[in-house]
């Protein structure tokens, strides 16, 4: 390869490196609200997929952002009793809902998941208890109260159910065979935004180029191009 060719290679190689190495833009999980669980019990929420049951439980919990922000990732816990085993889990319902009165109304946006579950321990009663997460799109406006339901597809037996929390405002609700019941606890789930980061702004970008054509030109003087 002829020198100033080879020159001409290694200043364009040059020129990536500097552009890409100086703008390291990525995204970040970021939290915005987050009821951590006290493992004191299960509230059953459930699609019975295999007992003729049907979606017989729902669990329902609120939440109030004090920003406007698009929940891209949602995380719970919750485990399995009656019995206390491990059920085959095939795929989950994440919804949000608009409040009414002071209780879940109507249906906002519904999310498919897949079962991504990792054990952490038993709780308080004996029941074992995992994590779960999910990646949906819920643009929520600030200051606006809404409902949170998170159901698996599941046989039955057993019983899932989502692990309580002492955090938040201490209403939760569950649909139990058509008849809704206050249930006297918070549930836990944590909700997240995502965030670009290391994306400089327009006049560091302008600065930025201005520097590696600088230095480009430097280079091609140094070797006579």
């Amino acid at each position: 390869m002829p020198d100033r060719f080879r020159s001409k290679v290694l200043l364009a190689a040059l020129a990536a490196l500097l552009l890409v190495t100086a703008v390291p833009g990525w995204a970040a999980q970021v939290l915005v609200y987050s009821q951590a669980p006290n493992f004191n019990g299960l509230i059953a929420s459930q699609n019975d997929t295999g007992g003729g049951f049907g979606a017989f439980a729902t669990a329902y919990d609120n939440f109030t952002l004090a920003s406007a922000t698009t929940i891209t990732q949602v995380d719970w816990v919750g485990g399995y009793f009656n019995p206390q085993s491990l059920g085959p889990i095939t795929g989950w319902t994440v919804a949000f809902y608009a409040d009414n009165a002071g209780q879940p109304g109507a249906l906002l946006s519904s999310f498919s998941a897949a079962n991504v579950e990792t054990f952490i321990g038993l709780d308080n009663v004996g029941d074992p208890v995992y994590s779960y997460t999910a990646t949906p799109s819920f643009a929520a406006g600030a200051g606006t109260k809404y409902w949170l339901s998170v159901v698996p597809d599941i046989a039955f037996p057993p019983q899932w159910g989502w692990t309580t929390s002492s955090q938040g405002d201490g209403v939760s609700y569950q649909d139990f065979f058509g008849t809704r019941s206050a249930n006297g606890s918070d549930l836990a789930f944590s909700l997240y935004m995502t965030q670009q980061t290391g994306v400089p702004e327009p006049g560091s970008m302008l600065l930025l180029g201005t520097g590696i054509l600088g230095i480009a030109g430097a280079f091609r003087r140094k070797l006579g191009l």
